[in-house]
């Protein structure tokens, strides 16, 4: 029911402060942040997923807030601090924090949410350009947002910067992977003069280097499914004879030196035999 407290007093003064001034561009107040905030949800949105949410204080429940701002992909393990930056921004206010956190942690929350929506719905780039228009950026022709930005930014870059990254990831379609460590054989690594200690304090890229080099002196192939197997042995091998019989292969190798001592052995005692 309008009046009473919506998810905090905050969002609920600036969906009221919406209400009031939606229809009065020319005003200050439909300018500042929390009406703005609201337009920008409305603007990802539409007005009914965010106006009636609330006139119905369906927060949580189906086709209630909560779901019509996650139906893009915005993970819902994000609203609840969406929704709780709306109070820093305005405990920021009260203390003059600049740069204020909470303001710049809601527009980042608004691009992600706009980009979900691109991926969902392939919008065009004109729909990026308007969506541009309610962001406190450095090219919002709105003059009430560059003065704002001058009141509550310390880096007037701060949220062009995370919206080109944005834009950029959602054009390339890429995903950022965990780089796994891959520690070999200790022994791989003395035999090559590395200590456990200095394998352990290198960077994931320069680990991965240092392993080729590894698979490169046994000649293993680091591609086989038995990799780990086949560099114990051509290890053991090496730690045994001191040098290696290239074959292409570590275990191939110890094989291949097996073969030529057991005919070395055999021709040996053919010898003594025929002097008997």
């Amino acid at each position: 029911m309008i009046g009473n407290v919506f998810i905090n007093e905050v969002v609920s003064q600036a969906i009221e402060l919406y209400l009031k001034y939606k229809d009065k561009p020319n005003e200050k107040e439909y300018h500042q942040f929390l009406v703005t905030a609201i337009r920008t949800l409305i603007f990802i949105y539409g007005e009914l997923d965010i106006i009636n949410p609330y006139i119905t204080q369906n927060e949580r429940n189906m086709g209630g807030f909560d779901s019509n701002l996650t139906k893009f992909g915005f993970p819902k393990e994000y609203l609840a601090d969406f929704k709780q930056q709306f109070l820093v921004f305005v405990e920021d206010e009260k203390k003059g924090h600049v740069p204020n956190r909470g303001l710049i942690k809601v527009e980042k929350y608004f691009i992600d949410m706009f980009f979900c929506k691109k991926n969902t719905m392939n919008l065009s780039d004109e729909e990026v350009s308007k969506f541009q228009n309610y962001l406190y950026v450095p090219s919002n022709p709105d003059v009430f947002i560059q003065n704002d930005m001058k009141r509550y930014f310390t880096n007037q870059d701060v949220i062009q910067l995370y919206f080109q990254s944005k834009r950029f990831e959602c054009a390339h379609h890429f995903s950022l992977e965990e780089v796994q460590r891959d520690i070999l054989n200790a022994d791989a690594y003395q035999i090559l003069g590395y200590s456990m200690e200095q394998v352990n304090n290198l960077t994931d890229v320069d680990l991965q280097s240092v392993n080729m080099r590894i698979y490169q002196f046994f000649q293993v192939n680091p591609n086989d499914s038995n990799k780990t197997e086949l560099l114990e042995k051509a290890v053991n091998y090496y730690k045994r004879y001191g040098n290696r019989i290239t074959s292409g292969n570590g275990y191939v190798d110890f094989l291949l030196f097996a073969s030529i001592l057991a005919t070395a052995i055999f021709i040996t005692a053919l010898f003594v035999l025929g002097y008997l």
